[in-house]
């Protein structure tokens, strides 16, 4: 009877379902682990500070990986378990057989809608890139803006000192610039009749006219509902995981830019911004 309560005890502690791994040091990873939290409040928490997050990951039947830092661990020491990444750069995230999850930026085709409920007659763009970023990212976003009948002059500029150059190389043959590298400084100085969108609330902040920038709430919420279905197939249908998907983000207005540009905003979009600029 002791031998059966003993070994029904191990049984519980060797198995531990979903294991949420991470650090909530930054604002914006702990606002992802606490709506990852709200969809799967019976996942585990593990630091990936702490000395014993590796064997809780080994003992995890999904992992929930915020951050590229948390991903690196789990594939580390849990290889062979079906892993949800959340909160990480696509150039990093790598999926495959037995890992997917929410990537962190915005899909361009969100991005170049948005531009169009703006401005519908403004078809072409120019695209300023870090060419580092994932190999996808031009293709993605070529195949986007065809899909949407707009006209793409892309920009590769990999050092910000030079991004303003380049913006205003591009708004000579466009009618919007997308500044989709983290350049802020480049809306800072653009004081040009080009309107120019970004990926960050930042850019918005500098000058944007918007940003559709990452939702950490969105993100965790979305990997959480991800993991949870992998979690409740039977043990041999965990693997392959589905394919990764995407968040919409959430939307910046920059207001005081949209006056200076004479671009009226409507009110459907007013209300949808998470944050406004004045």
């Amino acid at each position: 009877m002791v031998a059966l309560a003993i070994s029904a005890a191990w049984g519980g502690s060797a198995h531990a379902g979903g294991v949420i791994v991470g650090s909530e040091k930054g604002a914006e990873h702990k606002e992802a682990i606490d709506a990852a939290r709200s969809v799967a409040p019976e996942f585990s928490f593990a630091d990936e500070d702490s000395p014993d997050a590796a064997d809780q990951l080994r003992h995890a039947d999904v992992i929930l990986a915020v951050g590229a830092r948390a991903l690196t661990m789990a594939r580390s020491v849990a290889p062979e378990k079906p892993v949800v990444y959340a909160m990480v750069p696509a150039a990093e995230a790598m999926p495959g057989k037995s890992v997917t999850g929410v990537v962190l930026e915005v899909p361009a085709y969100a991005e170049f809608a948005q531009w169009k409920q703006l401005r519908f007659d403004g078809q072409r763009v120019g695209l300023l890139f870090d060419p580092k970023a994932s190999a996808s990212f031009l293709p993605d976003a070529t195949r986007a803006a065809t899909a949407l009948g707009l006209a793409l002059v892309p920009r590769p500029c990999d050092d910000a000192a030079h991004a303003a150059t380049a913006v205003a190389e591009l708004a000579t043959k466009v009618d919007a610039v997308w500044v989709a590298a983290p350049f802020a400084e480049a809306a800072a100085k653009w004081s040009g009749k080009v309107a120019l969108f970004g990926s960050d609330e930042k850019t918005t902040a500098m000058g944007a006219l918007f940003s559709l920038a990452p939702d950490a709430r969105d993100i965790g919420r979305r990997a959480a509902r991800m993991a949870l279905g992998i979690l409740n197939r039977a043990l041999d249908q965990r693997l392959p995981v589905p394919p990764p998907s995407t968040s919409p983000g959430a939307l910046l207005l920059n207001a005081k830019t949209a006056q200076a540009l004479g671009i009226e905003l409507p009110d459907q979009l007013v209300k949808k911004a998470r944050k406004i600029f004045h």
